[in-house]
């Protein structure tokens, strides 16, 4: 296909103005070589592939204007700043990292301070995420290592 210095610089002028696309519309097509009235075939658009869906099928929520991995971490979120108005918890501290031996790092969903400097470690999980082999070692090294029991809801 060939195009006219005036309709690549048309296309280059459509390009630069952004107009979204990575391919030229079926209207501004040049005339194709093989006859007046004919016009060449529209080139393909390029898109972006479609989004994968989550392993454990969660799928992203905010709340509040903070956003959780999933719709249950949210839930939980909810629950316990409810908690922390009614005065039963002094303070919600959400996704604590902590440094497990061997360089392997667990981040908590929630940590919770009571009124009496109780900290609790909350873990939202499926009862899929419950079972998988790489948090049950994490579990077990935060018992052992830092003596943290951490409650799952």
């Amino acid at each position: 296909m060939r195009w006219s210095e005036e309709d690549y610089a048309a296309f280059k002028a459509r390009r630069r103005a952004g107009d979204g696309t990575s391919s030229v519309s079926a209207g501004a097509l040049p005339p194709s070589p093989q006859g007046e009235g004919k016009r060449a075939a529209p080139a393909l658009i390029a898109r972006e592939p479609p989004a994968r869906p989550s392993k454990y099928g969660n799928r992203r929520t905010e709340v509040d204007g903070k956003r959780f991995d999933s719709k249950h971490e949210a839930e939980v979120y909810a629950e316990l700043m409810l908690r922390v108005r009614a005065g039963e918890l002094k303070c919600v501290a959400r996704q604590v990292a902590f440094d497990l031996p061997g360089g392997i790092r667990y981040v908590a969903d929630f940590v919770t301070i009571a009124p009496d400097n109780r900290v609790d470690v909350i873990d939202a999980k499926s009862p899929a995420t419950r079972k998988n082999r790489v948090y049950i070692n994490k579990r077990k090294q935060m018992a052992s290592e830092w003596g943290i029991e951490i409650r799952e809801v």
